[in-house]
């Protein structure tokens, strides 16, 4: 059994999905002005960091796609059809689920699937 464990963590850790112990750069998270600034690599090209997500996007990641994806928000028989009507439904869901958000919140989630999705014009 104790074979088994370790050739399992052994390609684990061949595979990179489990960070080497001991390994002086894992887990190691850089700050976030770093991750916000471009560098320039040894070859003297710059290189572009990934965009960070919007509070929006976070809360509707962590919230709402465990019960849909984003395919619901782009099929042709759209049930929201306006900005105050999208705003509606992130309210009900919300209380739906209990999440307790404040206004906040709702117009940062209502904010980034309009942004992303909906694109509807605002006031």
């Amino acid at each position: 059994m104790r074979i088994q464990v370790r050739i399992f963590t052994a390609l684990l850790v061949l595979a990179g999905i489990f960070p080497a112990w001991g390994s002086p750069h894992a887990g190691r998270v850089p700050p976030a002005e770093v991750l916000e600034t471009p560098s320039t690599n040894d070859r003297g090209q710059n290189s572009v960091t990934p965009a960070v997500p919007s509070r929006g996007q976070l809360l509707y990641e962590n919230h709402c796609m465990a019960c849909h994806e984003s395919v619901v928000h782009i099929r042709t028989r759209k049930q929201v059809e306006s900005l105050s009507a999208l705003r509606i439904e992130v309210l009900r869901w919300s209380a739906q689920l209990q999440l307790h958000w404040g206004r906040e919140e709702v117009e940062e989630v209502v904010s980034h699937l309009n942004r992303q999705y909906y694109k509807f014009e605002s006031r």
